[in-house]
């Protein structure tokens, strides 16, 4: 066993857990309460309904910030528990520190608004967000972990107003990934109506006006 795994079973770590094989793709935030005999990770699950669909075989990709340092891994429900609601995640063949990432979007330092939907498209919060890079295809935002919602699904909205322009653009998305450092980065990537529409043509004049060699390629 890796020994990345054995590392997680110190402390209370928050395990960021990513269902795609779900009918709606799920960001669950969960506790580690400590690994099995056998290695499995036994963690404690929020009490919310939108989890009646999972069930044990349904693969899972997880990340958690250990001393600064974000470790990822895949594994699969092995065991879910009722009384108090807990998960069993099958023991990771590999638990992995997370490489940089790499994105061409530009550097922005710019506030904003995302409001997280659940798994039936039903607004969990509004939340003060920092964008911090940008791109006609994406956005990636900072937020406190503890203002995000235990569950939710991958799609979000997020609104700000972009440089040099005096009204509020307002974009739909879904989570790309998620960096559960000191502060929660998201990774989103917009989807749009048409060409036509208007968050779409905002970003992308936004985009074609700043001269493209200000690339920022670092996560």
């Amino acid at each position: 066993m890796n020994s990345s795994t054995s590392y997680l079973a110190i402390g209370s770590n928050t395990i960021w857990l990513t269902f795609s094989s779900t009918p709606e793709k799920l960001l669950i935030q969960t506790y580690l309460l400590g690994l099995g005999a056998d290695h499995s990770l036994l963690c404690a699950l929020p009490n919310e309904p939108a989890l009646s669909n999972l069930k044990c075989g349904i693969s899972c990709k997880g990340r958690s910030c250990i001393d600064g340092d974000i470790y990822e891994f895949e594994t699969v429900i092995q065991e879910i528990l009722t009384q108090p609601p807990t998960i069993r995640l099958a023991a990771p063949p590999n638990v992995s520190r997370q490489h940089p990432r790499s994105f061409p979007r530009l550097t922005v330092n710019m506030t904003g608004a995302v409001r997280p939907l659940s798994e039936k498209g039903r607004i969990l919060a509004v939340l003060p967000v920092q964008l911090s890079n940008l791109s006609p295809t994406g956005c990636q935002f900072r937020v406190a972990p503890s203002a995000w919602p235990l569950v939710s699904s991958s799609h979000l909205h997020i609104s700000c107003r972009l440089p040099g322009f005096n009204h509020f653009s307002k974009f739909s998305g879904s989570i790309e990934w998620v960096d559960p450092a000191t502060e929660l980065v998201i990774g989103t990537k917009f989807s749009f109506s048409s060409p036509q529409d208007p968050a779409n043509r905002d970003v992308m004049r936004w985009y074609t006006s700043q001269q493209a060699n200000l690339i920022n390629t670092t996560a």
